[in-house]
């Protein structure tokens, strides 16, 4: 058995954002992979994403930053 935690979280000032994307990447390397190296591998995901949802006139996201957990090994 694993415990798994999954977070969406809304700020509207980009340093909270920062600092808690900061917060995961520092939460990354704890974590584990399911089935590493295999087709059905499940590895962790965080996304910065600057999201403009709430403006007029409507714009598209932006990622601004993504890290893998743990961070994947440089391919050979």
């Amino acid at each position: 058995m694993f415990y798994r935690v999954t977070a969406d979280l809304l700020f509207t000032d980009e340093d909270e954002a920062r600092d808690f994307f900061h917060d995961c990447q520092m939460a990354c390397p704890k974590s584990m992979v399911v089935h590493p190296g295999e087709e059905n591998e499940e590895r962790g995901h965080c996304m910065l994403v600057a999201c403009r949802h709430n403006e007029t006139p409507y714009a598209p996201c932006s990622v601004l930053d993504e890290i893998w957990c743990p961070p994947k090994p440089p391919e050979p």
